[in-house]
């Protein structure tokens, strides 16, 4: 019996991560990469909210550009608000790289062993 070992990278992404990354707003994230972000009626504006960033988080979908400028302005609550919704998208992000990165054994029957 030999055994064959798969790593499953982009298919992993879509049938077991449920979700791909694009480049522009996607139907659960509507931050773009570029920081902004499109409204529900199209239209795009400088940036979000806070309350969006979190959404994006949950994920693992919120742009680093909105990451690194999430809560700067805010008082020590903000910050702290905008602290968790980073360390939050981190954690996501990371266990979506996890779930990209399995590796399967599957066992394989041949006659000729």
């Amino acid at each position: 019996m030999r055994k064959l070992t798969l790593t499953i990278a982009a298919v992993a992404a879509i049938t077991i991560g449920g979700g791909v990354y694009a480049g522009t707003s996607t139907g659960s994230c509507n931050y773009n990469d570029d920081g902004t972000y499109t409204n529900s009626d199209g239209t795009v504006s400088a940036f979000g909210t806070m309350n969006a960033a979190m959404h994006c988080a949950t994920q693992g979908l919120l742009p680093q550009v909105v990451a690194t400028r999430l809560g700067i302005l805010g008082d020590d609550d903000i910050q702290e608000w905008a602290e968790e919704i980073k360390k939050l998208d981190i954690e996501q992000k990371q266990k979506i790289k996890e779930k990209e990165e399995e590796t399967y054994e599957i066992e394989i029957i041949s006659s000729d062993d």
